[in-house]
């Protein structure tokens, strides 16, 4: 971490590689399974998100939705040698992350850095909140718990992406068309198809875009609808005037 990085992620949005806390994450001998958990869980989130850079959880952080996030620092910080101990002993594969602590403006500012890695990454058991074998996945700016479908991708597509940094993934003409909407805050239609005779359709915004996922949330209720490349395809709805994106394939 350095200043001029720092400065970057605080005039960012949340998204599927960055998360702001304002409070310290409850650990030590005083806190409940159930506490540690959100450390725990925000860490595999991370590590399992579908994203071509390195993940950043900034603890003492309050954001500010449209601006730039505002820097209030924490008293008390994370032992890294702990955490690591804590998460690694209960996952399937090592997860590589670190703690820092970082001074800026004045205050110092926890820093959780999680690079690309081997994935998927899973609890072995139980603990607080959490289920073994689940695989708990970053989307936008919420955590979801990842599609089997979407499990078996997983270490076949990050291969991928780790394989060459300096090349980008082929071009892909939904994802330009969702880039345009989200620079353009367009309301586009979103369609989940489960079958062909059960059709759910929402009008959303799209809210983040990266080279493999979509997240668009619905304009009335603000609940997030998600869907992979390979799943997305769009049309043009004349009746409403709305690019139509179908986000699972009819089955």
């Amino acid at each position: 971490m350095n200043a001029e990085l720092m400065e970057e992620l605080l005039n960012e949005h949340e998204g599927s590689a960055l998360d702001f806390k304002r409070d310290q994450y409850p650990f030590g001998k005083a806190a409940t399974d159930e506490q540690k958990s959100e450390l725990l869980k925000d860490i595999l989130a991370f590590a399992n998100a579908w994203r071509r850079t390195d993940a950043y959880i900034l603890v003492g952080v309050d954001e500010v939705k449209g601006g730039r996030s505002k820097v209030s620092g924490v008293s008390s910080h994370l032992d890294d040698a702990n955490v690591q101990q804590f998460v690694n002993e209960k996952t399937n594969r090592p997860v590589r992350f670190s703690y820092q602590v970082f001074p800026f403006e004045g205050v110092y500012v926890g820093v959780i850095q999680i690079p690309l890695q081997d994935r998927p990454v899973y609890l072995k058991k139980d603990f607080g909140k959490l289920k073994r074998n689940e695989v708990y996945i970053r989307r936008g700016s919420s955590t979801a718990i990842a599609e089997p479908d979407e499990v078996a991708t997983m270490g076949g597509v990050k291969l991928q992406i780790v394989a060459d940094q300096s090349s980008a993934l082929p071009a892909s003409p939904v994802r330009e068309a969702l880039q345009r909407e989200y620079e353009q805050q367009n309301v586009v239609l979103v369609e989940n198809v489960i079958h062909a005779f059960n059709r759910f359709r929402w009008q959303c915004k799209v809210v983040e875009v990266t080279d493999l996922y979509a997240t668009f949330q619905q304009v009335e209720t603000g609940q997030e609808v998600s869907g992979s490349f390979s799943q997305i395809t769009v049309s043009f709805e004349p009746s409403m005037k709305m690019k139509l994106f179908i986000i699972a394939p009819v089955v």
